[in-house]
């Protein structure tokens, strides 16, 4: 199995309206330049548009706003993720679609492929994680508790790291990747005691995803940095959490990161 890193480009023809949720900007685009339909759920991860380095997506709290706009010429970046069983065929390397009523080009910038075993960080004492997009974190067995009291689902709001990695463990082996030898549990247990939070500084942020018949779509999670100590280099847990920082960096963490919540970014934390 690889892992299939695209970095696309998209250049509106002339001056236009975004959805508020922008990967499906990028998903429409990805799908033009390969001719792949993206439905690929957890196997793959369509990330928003970025503008200078800054995630474009719209606050629920900022309904009254103006709409996303781009402008004619401007250059958006986007990450394509993907596990294949073998390496594809090169992409196209640019194409002109339309989006709604705008027209656009989007182009190929790179294309990084990896053995999956082989895709993963080294994780240094001490890093920092940078959650760019909404994260949400759902909690194990909370479901029936909020069925139960006929409320919609309801997120972590901290940046609990342990149970971010334990999701993404579980993950897994809902697809049947043999990456970590710990269960979701062990790796939830083992992070607890040997990943040490430094600092950190989160906000909760309401996000518009999209309108549907005149009602809107939202999800609540947390956006910010959370900087961690490793207090268990030597372990062959440390060289796990290698493993699965690297998915998260290109995949992300948490729920709906196929659609572009949860992105994340790892690097080492400066003095």
């Amino acid at each position: 199995m690889y892992a299939l890193t695209l970095w696309i480009t998209v250049m509106p023809l002339r001056d236009c309206f975004l959805p508020p949720f922008t990967s499906k900007v990028t998903r429409t685009a990805f799908y033009h330049l390969t001719g792949v339909v993206p439905r690929m759920r957890r196997m793959a991860s369509f990330s928003v548009l970025f503008r200078d380095g800054k995630p474009l997506y719209r606050l629920y709290e900022d309904r009254w706003s103006e709409p996303l706009r781009a402008r004619e010429g401007e250059r958006l970046r986007a990450r394509v993720s993907m596990l294949v069983a073998r390496p594809p065929e090169p992409p196209t390397r640019s194409v002109t679609f339309q989006f709604g009523a705008a027209e656009m080009v989007a182009g190929v910038e790179s294309v990084e492929i990896a053995q999956l075993k082989e895709a993963k960080l080294e994780v240094p004492r001490k890093f920092v994680v940078r959650f760019l997009t909404p994260t949400l974190l759902p909690v194990p067995g909370r479901g029936p508790l909020l069925k139960a009291l006929g409320l919609r689902r309801r997120y972590r709001l901290l940046p609990d790291l342990p149970l971010a990695l334990a999701l993404l463990a579980h993950d897994f082996r809902l697809m049947g990747l043999d990456l970590v030898k710990r269960s979701p549990r062990g790796v939830y247990e083992w992070g607890l005691r040997a990943i040490a939070e430094l600092d950190y500084e989160v906000r909760p942020v309401t996000v518009l995803y999209s309108v549907r018949d005149g009602v809107p779509v939202t999800e609540r999670g947390f956006v910010g940095y959370l900087s961690c100590e490793l207090l268990d280099p030597l372990s062959s847990a440390a060289e796990e959490l290698g493993v699965l920082l690297g998915y998260a960096q290109r995949f992300g963490l948490g729920k709906s990161r196929s659609v572009g919540f949860g992105h994340v970014e790892v690097a080492p934390l400066q003095a």
